[in-house]
């Protein structure tokens, strides 16, 4: 009689039913799902982030490099646009402009044109960099100029691609 009962009972230890199996390899695919997602979008957040850092660096760059040539220049001449032409400190002649090369644009710096910004980085806002408002008549005001670079991360495309606006308004140090 015992015997008949551990036969029975074994019977009942043999295994799961196909049922449980579904069940579970149901629940852990959902759970790797969610996993893949979420680990998805926090990858593709920290390639955003990295890309806009990228960008940002870039622009300021330019900026604080444009802002302090042209704040201690002597004068200002030709229009403003994509291209500002100065006279430095120095009585000598300098300039910047928004330059491109197919796809690629880039602010550059004097007459060889060396870039400061970045290549990793292009601008996408070149025709009017610069804007240079009409100085208010009464009373001694220094000229103002009004920098504005657009920029974003080559490598970055899709959601990851997004610009970034850098603007500044100086007063130059001299009287016109």
């Amino acid at each position: 009689m015992k015997r008949a009962r551990n036969n029975k009972q074994r019977t009942n230890l043999q295994g799961f039913s196909i049922i449980e199996m579904l069940v579970v390899i149901a629940v852990f695919s959902i759970l790797a799902i969610v996993t893949t997602q979420t680990l998805s979008l926090s990858l593709r957040g920290s390639r955003k982030s990295d890309a806009q850092s990228r960008a940002r660096q870039n622009v300021d760059y330019a900026i604080s490099t444009m802002e302090r040539l042209l704040r201690n220049s002597k004068s200002i001449t030709g229009a403003c646009g994509s291209q500002i032409n100065y006279v430095d400190e120095y009585d000598k002649a300098g300039r910047f402009r928004c330059m491109c090369s197919g796809s690629d644009c880039y602010i550059a710096s004097g007459s060889a044109n060396l870039r400061i910004t970045s290549s990793e980085v292009t601008i996408t806002n070149c025709s009017n960099v610069f804007s240079c408002p009409a100085t208010p008549a009464p009373g001694p005001v220094p000229r103002s100029i009004i920098i504005t670079i657009t920029g974003r991360d080559k490598a970055s495309s899709g959601a990851e691609g997004n610009e970034v606006t850098s603007k500044t308004k100086m007063l130059l140090r001299t009287y016109d």
